[in-house]
């Protein structure tokens, strides 16, 4: 096992979608989803692939206070969670997965699959609020999600 594969024992259990990392820039945030990345912060991460989303919607923004805000909000958040790669291990796992669930017939949107390889890569639970994205990946895959904002 190389270095890039290897976990040191500080590393995060919960993965977080980028619809759980939303949900912390909204002004009327659900305080379940506060409080329990609050419970869980320093065991908490998330991966480049929810980092570039974060990013794609603040350049898309047009100039002003919500694009401000969001900026503020994307430098703060290295500070607080681990951004992780999407490594060599989870590009194949991401491979083994897709084929495994279009073998089923229900393919998954490429960005979700690809958040799920790096969860399974790095033996996180991925945190989401959208569980029906990943429900044929959890089957095929053994993928350990949690919903949050229930």
């Amino acid at each position: 096992m190389n270095a890039e594969e290897s976990l040191d024992q500080e590393s995060p259990n919960y993965l977080l979608d980028s619809n759980i990392v939303s949900e912390l820039i909204k002004p009327d945030a659900k305080f379940c989803i506060v409080q329990k990345i609050a419970e869980h912060n320093s065991d908490c991460a998330i991966c480049a692939t929810s980092w570039h989303e974060l990013l794609y919607g603040e350049v898309k923004l047009q100039d002003g206070a919500q694009k401000s805000f969001l900026r503020n909000f994307i430098n703060e958040l290295p500070g607080d969670f681990k951004i992780l790669s999407y490594t060599k291990k989870a590009a194949e796992i991401h491979a083994e997965i897709r084929v495994k669930i279009e073998r089923m017939g229900k393919p998954a949107p490429f960005a979700d699959s690809m958040i799920a390889a790096v969860a399974l890569a790095n033996r996180m639970i991925l945190v989401t609020g959208n569980t029906k994205h990943f429900a044929a990946i959890q089957k095929a895959s053994g993928l350990q999600v949690e919903n949050w904002l229930e």
